[in-house]
């Protein structure tokens, strides 16, 4: 029998089977061919395919993207693929270089605050509404105090489409979704190649939105985001659009 079966597919290329079959039926990868005895079968081909898709991911691309460059991919030339390349990664360019700064101003902002509480001791005062510990978290820059503010995002229009486009994808793999007590919790496939595209994900997350909070838990079966911010509902029905949660 000549060709990898699923399974074997996933373990030589350092995926989940779960993987294999959601780029298989997303356009990513060749489709399988049925051998005489009914199993589906990849051709060793796959393995370069599976390859350039993780390499295409590792640079932060988004699998509508990938399905593009893959398109052409085998039979096209490398000046127009490296063009596309090129421009998606001064694209990643330019957004760390904003999240970067927008960290660095909050990092000035905390310090401010900081500084503010160490400057003196209240003593006996009592804590409260009006207390100095009150009016030491007022911020200079915009005159809100952390975690006062409502939710929302500093992104750009572009940049936060793209980034909806990055949440759909991981929502296109989720199993189930719950909610409770404010925060919303995820399913999602144990793989590496998830895993590391969630955690990517709630890093940029909390360099535009800081008020957000992301747990991730790994599992051998699975994956478990549970996402807590100021106006959740929001953030699951912008993020995850169609993913009805099980409220508990």
């Amino acid at each position: 029998m000549n060709g990898l079966r699923v399974a074997e597919l996933a373990a030589r290329a350092g995926v989940a089977a779960s993987t294999v079959r959601f780029y298989e039926r997303a356009g990513l990868l060749s489709p399988a061919r049925r051998a005489v005895n009914g199993y589906r079968i990849f051709d060793e081909s796959a393995l370069e395919e599976l390859a350039f898709i993780q390499r295409a991911k590792a640079i932060g691309m988004s699998l509508e993207d990938i399905a593009g460059l893959v398109a052409v991919w085998p039979s096209g030339s490398c000046q127009s693929l490296q063009a596309q390349m090129r421009v998606h990664l001064a694209g990643q360019i330019s957004a760390v270089r904003e999240q970067r700064a927008g960290l660095d101003a909050f990092e000035r902002q905390l310090q401010t605050v900081l500084g503010r509480l160490s400057a003196r001791d209240p003593g006996p005062e009592q804590c409260g509404r009006g207390c100095s510990c009150e009016a030491d978290l007022e911020l200079d820059a915009d005159g809100a105090a952390p975690g006062a503010q409502p939710w929302g995002c500093s992104l750009d229009p572009d940049a936060l489409a793209a980034r909806i486009g990055q949440w759909q994808e991981v929502a296109a793999a989720v199993a189930s979704v719950e909610h409770a007590d404010g925060s919303v919790r995820l399913a999602l496939p144990a793989d590496p190649g998830m895993i590391a595209t969630v955690a990517g994900l709630c890093l940029v997350e909390t360099a535009c939105c800081p008020q957000a909070r992301f747990l991730l838990e790994v599992t051998a079966s699975q994956v478990i985001l549970t996402m807590e911010a100021p106006r959740g509902d929001e953030l699951l029905q912008m993020l995850l659009p169609g993913k009805a949660p099980i409220r508990r």
